[in-house]
């Protein structure tokens, strides 16, 4: 006999849930969305008709049928949310960053165990093509020695947005927490503890109140790697870039998979494929000569196809929330070297 679906309620219909999480619970064989909380509207009824609306936090973790809770609204409820979903017994997957606070998601893991159920944090730029290829070219020794590794993602967004939670003091607000939170956790994935960190916050943007700029150096024992992100930049820059004693690797573009999860009815079919003109270009520096390295695909529903296998099968968390905790740590540790303030309100 089959095992049941497992039904699933999801906390915010907003940009999260709507484009990283309603549709991989959608699409996956052995899940249902079956409540979806929208306080007052019900944007989500046109795409997912099936799911029920349901008006209150409580009448989602309270639902017997439902089992596992996607807590994917604002960072700063995410403790609270997360523990009141683990207390009623409910499996947990929790939206980047995993809590404000390293105290915070150190109460959720140890309750969760307590519990005995999962919680789990969706990092999903761990399924982009451009990190899978920085991974394989690593792995395969392509570059030789490493030297120096640089990530960035760069926007354009002089402006502060509508969201006050993100752009007000709320704690885990900011670019450290949004953003920052994926590309510590990529540097964790490829290099593991640093040695050291050096980190410049800045707030650039007029009557900015949270960190909109970071750069945050790891130092390791023989090579080190930088992380950077803003929301002051109009000119193409690159994503990936490595330099080893064999080969350069530089990567511009985004990973497609966001912009085509946004469009409705989805495609899935090749959703991970990145365009021809956003491959990388290794440069082996003895030669001087280049050539394209075709971008992997990204696979974000591998998060919840892993998710499936821990609650049906048994299986491994691919990301534990052990190592989401240890992004917060990295945080803390980097907010520890204080905020410069470099806007210009004339």
């Amino acid at each position: 006999m089959l095992n049941p679906k497992i039904k699933v309620g999801l906390v915010s219909y907003g940009m999260s849930g709507r484009i990283f999480h309603a549709p991989f619970i959608e699409k996956h064989p052995n899940f249902e969305l079956k409540l979806i909380l929208e306080r007052t509207k019900s944007n989500s009824k046109t795409a997912y008709p099936n799911a029920t609306i349901v008006r209150s936090f409580e009448a989602l973790i309270h639902n017997k049928e439902v089992s596992l809770i996607v807590v994917n609204g604002p960072t700063y409820l995410h403790f609270d949310m997360a523990k009141a979903a683990l207390e009623a017994g409910k499996h947990v997957i929790l939206e980047k960053p995993m809590t404000a606070t390293v105290n915070e998601g150190t109460e959720l893991i140890a309750l969760a165990k307590k519990k005995g159920v999962q919680i789990a944090v969706y990092h999903n730029k761990r399924f982009d093509g451009g990190f899978k290829t920085i991974q394989k070219l690593l792995a395969t020794k392509q570059l030789g020695q490493l030297k120096e590794c640089n990530i960035a993602i760069h926007r354009f967004r002089p402006e502060l947005g509508p969201k006050i939670w993100k752009e007000d003091a709320y704690p885990g607000a900011g670019i450290l927490y949004d953003i920052g939170s994926h590309l510590i956790d990529q540097i964790l994935v490829l290099f593991g503890w640093p040695i050291d960190i050096q980190a410049d916050l800045q707030i650039q943007r007029a009557h900015g109140k949270v960190v909109d700029y970071f750069k945050i150096t790891f130092i390791y024992t023989d090579f080190k790697a930088t992380i950077v992100s803003d929301m002051l930049t109009e000119e193409p820059k690159p994503t990936f870039s490595l330099t080893g004693t064999k080969s350069r690797f530089v990567k511009y573009g985004n990973d497609p998979q966001e912009s085509k999860l946004a469009e409705q009815p989805i495609i899935w079919e090749g959703i991970g494929e990145d365009i021809s003109a956003n491959y990388g270009t290794l440069t082996h520096l003895d030669t001087n000569t280049t050539k394209k390295i075709t971008t992997e695909s990204g696979c974000f529903d591998q998060f919840y196809k892993n998710v499936y296998e821990v609650l049906a099968l048994d299986k491994e968390l691919i990301i534990p929330p052990e190592q989401a905790l240890d992004v917060i740590k990295l945080i803390e540790w980097a907010m520890g070297f204080g905020v410069r303030r470099t806007e210009n309100t004339n």
